[in-house]
């Protein structure tokens, strides 16, 4: 019987549960027992890939903790045993003046949980350890800087003090660390997170204790994420970026620069190959492209987690049909990967010629791409005659998230006010649809009801029709092959998918009914102008099946109607809406409220920024997200936004209690950036920072009894 079976068949006193197991690759629980992480790791063990020793405490230790508020002694011996174990396994001891051994202790809870504590590297450090680790690597400098990286870390995520006094005793920080994440789970911060969602709170969250491998330890170290295959074009071989001497939050906070991995194939061509190797074998095994973290100490390649990747809808299309034509996959798998959405972006127009034509107006180069239509200014109207066939052209003085809908079915958007910055930039820029702004005042009325073409690189809105550039040869072979698979022609293949349900489907989060209000569903409706169930319940953190049952009340009351994008208002519906609002402001401190809001356009400045630069490196060139040196520079500086802004999101959900689920919403979204899905930077269609922020400031406009046309004259709302 193998360690790990030893510790799975250890049964709590207080009941048949297991509290402890080792991650040998034999584990055999459920992810919702010891969470992804741990999942990933004992996964990757029983392929026989290369992966620090680890074990986890279960959701059952959680449980047993939390009903006698201390680790039981019995549990407590189960983790000393785990330990013993990474010790075996490592060759090395912990707490001791001679080959230290140091962990890591992460979170696992069944669902993401952003309310619970982060990861804490290093630990088990002394200053016997730091000593030992000098000595035995002949580089006092690394022992420091893993020092000094422990000790922050432990006084920001265990004690929450900068100056906190740490522990000593490596095994006393081990059981800190350990308590410290099982007592999160009861935060006031968990608790409302949970209730948001309509999480049980009975489920837990489990902890991996896992043997540290340090990428800071020499030029030939670091740490590094391979994807297998490009996940912005779909290309193979593997794409990826490597830091040398650095450990792995440094990746993922987007702190420091990282290399391209050529540059590891250039100087450690034997582990560069053993990493390819263990991508493609990941791969195979999880028949989709695969997001692989990874450290290397001092020539030794280490595996940390394996996962699926987050796509572009380029990258979404080619993989699915490689991934068919490879044998890896089958049809009907290909067509559960690709979206309706991710089809009509492969397939929108490039730029075109102008052949010299007099524009008739001039503005501000938003999102490039060349579309003509008929002009119209009113959103309404533009989704109406979209749906009814005509290619259309939303001209508008400026936008705002209630015009969404119409963006969306037109072809190109032009406005009169704004900047590279505005709503109408960085929406456009997310949905693909060519933008100029600023093109001054009276263009709304000048162009009403012409046949125009916006050449959104250009900044110019020509008369009459010009003809696009071609989409490239192969994308349109890739969706005449989906299409084929489908069984339909090229231009039905979005409609379809729209309409196919797939065999299968992956649930990354638990989905429990959480009780919603009427005002919140109806603000949404309002904000979000057209949107189906699927993305209420998304942002409302709620079952799609109460929203359904909600929406088709709203119906019924007259207060919303069904359209082939989603429920919309009715003209009943904006008075109720308004009405429900008014009593919301009354409850509400007006001068806190407005004094929050006036902090709030401080951080909408900075945003609007970042977006932009996250989509456009300069005023003439798209941001086509070649450069990782250039994005993690953007994103650190919307991470560093985000962390400054919370305390402030947090305080206007105490100010207006329906407020409260946007900083979980945003918490969300910086989530899954940093697990690699850009989408959720600024896609407008789906709940990504950008959006949410915008949804916020419409609701703080209404919540101080302002109106958008007040703040986009004052210049906070463009």
């Amino acid at each position: 019987m193998t360690a790990g079976m030893e510790l799975a068949r250890h049964m709590d006193s207080a009941a048949a549960a297991v509290t402890v197991v080792e991650l040998d690759g034999a584990c055999g629980l459920s992810r919702e027992k010891i969470g992804g992480k741990a999942w990933s790791v004992d996964h990757m063990r029983a392929l026989g890939l290369p992966v620090p020793p680890a074990f986890v405490i279960t959701t059952d230790g959680w449980a047993d903790f939390t009903r006698r508020g201390v680790i039981a002694e019995e549990i407590w011996a189960r983790v000393r045993d785990g330990i013993a174990g990474i010790e075996r396994g490592t060759g090395r001891r912990f707490g001791a003046a001679e080959r230290p051994l140091l962990v890591s202790v992460r979170s696992g809870a069944a669902i993401s949980m952003p309310g619970m504590m982060d990861t804490v590297l290093n630990l088990g450090m002394t200053d016997a350890v730091q000593r030992a680790l000098a000595e035995e690597t002949g580089n006092p400098e690394y022992a420091r800087d893993t020092r000094e990286r422990f000790v922050h870390q432990y006084r920001e995520t265990v004690l929450s003090d900068a100056n906190g006094v740490v522990p000593v005793d490596p095994w006393e920080q081990l059981r800190g660390a350990v308590e410290a994440v099982f007592r999160s789970w009861d935060s006031a911060r968990a608790k409302t997170y949970r209730a948001n969602r309509g999480v049980p709170d009975t489920l837990g969250t489990a902890v991996t204790v896992q043997a540290m491998v340090f990428g800071n330890l020499d030029e030939s170290s670091g740490t590094g994420v391979l994807f297998t295959r490009n996940p912005n074009t779909g290309d193979g071989p593997v794409y990826g970026e490597w830091l040398v001497g650095g450990q792995g939050e440094d990746v993922v906070s987007g702190r420091l620069t990282p290399r391209p991995l050529d540059d590891l194939a250039a100087t450690q061509p034997a582990v560069h190959e053993r990493l390819i190797a263990a991508a493609q074998l990941l791969e195979r095994d999880g028949r989709d492209i695969q997001d692989v973290e990874f450290t290397v100490e001092s020539g030794t390649l280490w595996l940390l987690q394996s996962r699926p990747a987050k796509r572009s809808a380029r990258a979404a299309v080619r993989a699915a049909v490689a991934m068919v034509e490879e044998g890896l996959i089958g049809a009907d798998e290909a067509l559960d990967r690709v979206t309706a959405e991710q089809v009509r972006e492969v397939l929108r127009p490039a730029s075109g010629d102008s052949d010299g034509r007099e524009p008739v107006a001039r503005g501000e180069s938003a999102c490039p791409g060349l579309a003509s239509g008929v002009v119209v200014t009113d959103p309404e109207e533009a989704e109406a005659r979209a749906e009814a066939g005509e290619d259309v052209i939303l001209v508008r003085p400026t936008t705002s998230p209630d015009d969404l809908h119409g963006m969306i079915a037109a072809r190109a958007i032009v406005t009169e006010l704004g900047g590279t910055t505005s709503h109408a930039a960085l929406v456009s820029r997310e949905l693909g649809r060519p933008c100029v702004v600023g093109c001054g005042p009276g263009v709304v009325e000048a162009l009403a009801g012409t046949i125009v073409t916006v050449d959104g690189g250009a900044g110019l809105v020509l008369r009459g029709e010009v003809t696009a550039k071609p989409v490239e040869q192969a994308v349109l072979e890739e969706v005449a092959q989906l299409a084929r698979w489908a069984g339909v022609e090229s231009d039905e293949l979005a409609d379809r998918l729209e309409r196919r349900i797939p065999e299968s489907v992956e649930q990354e989060e638990v989905s429990v009914a959480a009780p919603v209000t009427e005002l919140a569903v109806l603000r949404l409706v309002g904000i979000k102008g057209r949107v189906n169930a699927d993305n209420l319940a998304t942002s409302l953190f709620a079952d799609v099946s109460e929203i359904s049952a909600c929406c088709e009340g709203l119906v019924t009351a007259g207060y919303c109607a069904t359209t082939p994008a989603g429920f919309r208002l009715t003209p009943e519906g904006r008075p109720r809406l308004l009405q429900l609002l008014a009593e919301e402001r009354r409850t509400v401190d007006a001068a806190a409220m407005t004094a929050a809001y006036d902090e709030f356009c401080v951080f909408n400045a900075d945003l609007k920024v970042i977006i932009t630069d996250w989509q456009m490196k300069d005023a003439a060139t798209v941001n086509d997200h070649a450069d990782a040196d250039y994005d993690a520079g953007v994103l650190a500086r919307l991470n560093d936004t985000h962390r400054n802004l919370r305390p402030l999101v947090g305080r206007l959900g105490v100010l207006a209690p329906r407020l409260s689920r946007y900083l979980d919403r945003l918490d969300r979204a910086i989530e899954r950036i940093a697990e690699g899905d850009h989408s959720y930077v600024a896609r407008p269609i789906m709940d990504s920072y950008h959006t949410v922020w915008f949804e916020l400031h419409e609701d703080l406009i209404g919540l101080c009894g302002l109106t958008r046309a007040e703040e986009a004259a004052a210049g906070r709302a463009h």
